[in-house]
């Protein structure tokens, strides 16, 4: 087994499955638990535009649900929806105590709707449910996982974190072309990972200055 970790080697742009695979490699053939956790509400987040299952993108997507008098939307003879307009959605990022999620909120007039709506004239879905709408996905505990990659993570982990922030990327990409995001905000998993990375620069620093009024040497890399 040492012998396989000096030759594995990970990608430039790693796929999800090179990043397990190469995990696997350093990590005696298995993949650790809290990395499994994230690892796989990543894949799950990743399948979200691909699954035929139902999902809360899907939900938003779903045209027989919005309010085409709003719209200026029509069903055609063969039963297609057609709209000239996007229902408008704030696209916000947040970590709770859960991990990392993305929320979706739908429009009312200019009032962001936050509740269980229907068949309110003035809001561009004709229902709107945030208990299965709301979040569109979640990396479960992603906050603890990059605290936890600064102490004692390895390159899978890094590569597995910046892997779920170009996921999210193409999430929001995708849902700006397909409906009107007019808001996006939040805390990013990249603005996370770098007040991360810099706490732990400045705690490696007090630990060379104590180590060099010690007099002890110090890492120079």
């Amino acid at each position: 087994m040492p012998g396989t970790h000096n030759k594995a080697q990970l990608p430039s742009n790693p796929t999800l499955k090179e990043i397990n695979w190469y995990k696997k490699q350093i990590n005696w053939g298995e993949l650790p638990p809290f990395y499994h956790l994230v690892a796989s509400s990543v894949s799950e987040a990743e399948g979200i535009l691909e699954h035929g299952f139902d999902n809360a993108v899907k939900s938003l997507l779903d045209k027989r649900n919005w309010n085409l008098d709003l719209l200026d939307g029509y069903e055609t003879e063969l039963g297609e929806i057609q709209c000239n307009k996007k229902p408008r959605i704030a696209l916000h990022q947040v970590f709770t105590e859960r991990g990392f999620e993305l929320w979706a909120q739908p429009y009312a007039k200019d009032v962001i709707i936050d509740q269980y709506v229907k068949n309110n004239r003035f809001m561009e879905f004709k229902v709107w449910d945030p208990l299965s709408m709301k979040c569109l996905i979640r990396i479960n505990q992603l906050h603890t996982f990059i605290g936890f990659y600064f102490e004692r993570g390895d390159k899978a982990d890094k590569a597995i974190i910046l892997h779920a922030h170009k996921v999210v990327h193409k999430i929001i990409t995708f849902l700006q072309i397909q409906l009107n995001v007019v808001k996006l905000d939040g805390v990013t998993i990249k603005a996370l990972y770098q007040l991360c990375e810099k706490d732990s620069r400045a705690c490696s620093d007090e630990i060379n200055i104590a180590k060099i009024a010690l007099g002890e040497p110090i890492n120079r890399e």
